[in-house]
């Protein structure tokens, strides 16, 4: 089925009952799925409003159909009773996939069916070998962190509420560190980083300067050896020896980078070894005796289906070796120019920064904190540059989610004190900005009053802020705030800060939007 097709269409429940025809799925497997949609028509508004999110309802449905069709054959529901099902919640596991054989086992709900349906979508993320030693880690926290933000829609969002209870099934590191990606690049960058096919593009690389472009060189730097030194630690559950032989070799190679007579000479040497097999090479080519005695001895090794048919096929060896070594040489004349050489040695310098991990006595947890401390200057670099409205209001959501999300089981960023100082003084920021601006109403002319009574209404779980009224009463020496969600009261509370009426900058007890409009 094409997806295009799907997206001039409004009722997915059709067009996935229409394509459920083609699918040999039961009728419990068929009535959730549909389900499903329902739930997540019933989510996406309040979900797309609270995430930033810029992809449209319609596309999210195209991915999410295109995948059943194309990839989910068999959709098997696990009695809840059975055993499997017990192993299934003893491992806080929702649904596995077959990719080889198109089927999904899931329990038998909504949530598991959606989880089962992300996990069976292929997922590359490559990654170059230049990052060998986060390689593997990274790869497993972007499919893990791009699954749990497929679920989102339905695991966080009833319809109603936006719900924020831990979760067991959730690796929270992993969907932190995806989530932390899209919020300062944004969904189209993780999309083609995830389905492009091509292994040419080094994707951290380009990260760093997409991050570089938006938020500085420093900025860029900073945060790319705070995200791999926590993707790193992650890896070092089971310290192995080759990780710690990588780290030597590592500390032996700088040693050399750092004497630039010796880098140098060997680069020489190892174009002068090189040259010489090319030689070797030319020599056999140039002669047809010797040709002819390397096709002899070549086939007398190799057995009846791998030998060679011809000396063609010789002489086309010989040139590919050829091609190969002088590519090896063109690659050595570029790291004996200057800049190569400065940029090999900064690149085994951070390497050798992320690697320390290894001698380091941190948690995860620590690295995490870490992370985020960079995270948050990013987004103050952000306000920094910000000229537009529009701007504002996007880093106000971008701020209200990326403070929810949790670093433990336990913690949500917000709650960690090391970091709640420079979100606070962020967030403060962000809203004075935002009155400046004439995105928010004034409320009261001190402040920091002001940013609290407003911290009340965006602490709120309300999807929209444009559904937002604040009323103010001064009562025994405290400010009562009271938030309204489209005239029903949402949250009544106090602040213990001292003001006087004619600091406020409107009336008592009257409802006034947060938003200018």
């Amino acid at each position: 089925m094409n997806g295009k097709l799907f997206s001039r269409f409004k009722d997915y429940n059709y067009i996935l009952d229409k394509m459920l025809e083609e699918k040999n799925f039961s009728e419990n497997a068929k009535n959730l799925l549909l389900s499903m949609v329902y739930k997540i028509e019933s989510s996406y508004k309040d979900y797309s409003m609270i995430k930033a999110v810029f992809k449209e309802q319609n596309d999210f449905f195209d991915d999410i159909i295109n995948i059943i069709s194309t990839y989910c054959d068999d959709l098997v529901l696990i009695d809840p009773k059975s055993e499997e099902a017990k192993k299934f919640k003893k491992n806080n596991v929702l649904a596995t996939s077959n990719i080889k054989e198109k089927s999904i086992r899931a329990l038998p709900t909504e949530q598991a069916i959606l989880y089962g349906i992300a996990d069976i979508k292929p997922k590359y993320f490559y990654i170059t070998k230049d990052y060998d030693y986060i390689e593997k880690q990274f790869q497993k926290i972007l499919k893990e962190g791009s699954i749990l933000d497929t679920t989102e829609v339905i695991r966080n969002f009833n319809g109603w509420s936006w719900n924020l209870a831990d979760d067991a099934n959730i690796n929270y590191v992993s969907n932190m560190i995806y989530q932390v990606i899209r919020l300062l690049l944004d969904e189209d960058f993780l999309e083609e980083w995830q389905n492009d096919l091509t292994n040419n593009v080094d994707y951290i690389a380009l990260l760093r300067k997409n991050m570089e472009e938006k938020y500085g060189l420093e900025c860029s730097n900073k945060f790319y050896i705070a995200l791999a030194k926590l993707i790193f630690s992650l890896s070092l559950k089971n310290v192995n020896k080759k990780l710690e032989e990588e780290f030597i070799e590592a500390e032996v190679e700088l040693e050399t980078l750092n004497d630039k007579n010796n880098y140098i000479y060997d680069i020489s040497k190892k174009k002068q070894m090189i040259k010489k097999e090319i030689d070797k090479i030319d020599s056999i080519l140039c002669d047809e005796k010797k040709l002819t005695r390397e096709f002899n001895l070549r086939n007398k090794k190799l057995s009846e289906d791998m030998k060679l048919i011809n000396v063609d096929e010789l002489i086309k060896i010989f040139n590919n070796y050829k091609k190969e070594y002088e590519d090896e040489i063109a690659e050595l004349n570029e790291l004996e120019k200057p800049s190569s050489y400065e940029k090999a040695k900064e690149k085994l310098k951070e390497k050798m920064q992320i690697m320390h991990v290894l001698k380091e006595k941190k948690t995860i947890r620590q690295y995490a904190i870490e992370f985020n401390q960079e995270v948050i200057k990013c987004f103050s670099k952000l306000l920094e540059k910000i000229r537009h409205k529009e701007e504002i209001i996007e880093l106000i959501y971008k701020i209200r989610y990326y403070r929810k999300l949790r670093v433990t089981k336990k913690e949500k960023i917000e709650d960690i004190h090391s970091l709640f100082s420079n979100l606070e003084e962020l967030s403060q920021n962000t809203v004075n900005l935002a009155c400046n601006r004439k995105v928010f109403n004034l409320f009261c002319k001190d402040l920091k009053c002001n940013y609290m009574i407003i911290e009340k209404a965006l602490n709120t779980m309300i999807a929209n802020y444009e559904d937002v009224d604040i009323s103010l009463e001064i009562k025994d020496g405290k400010l009562i705030v009271t938030v309204y969600d489209n005239e029903v009261i949402d949250s009544k509370e106090e602040i213990n800060y001292i003001i006087t009426s004619k600091e406020l900058k409107i009336k008592q007890k009257r409802p006034i939007p947060m938003y200018v409009f």
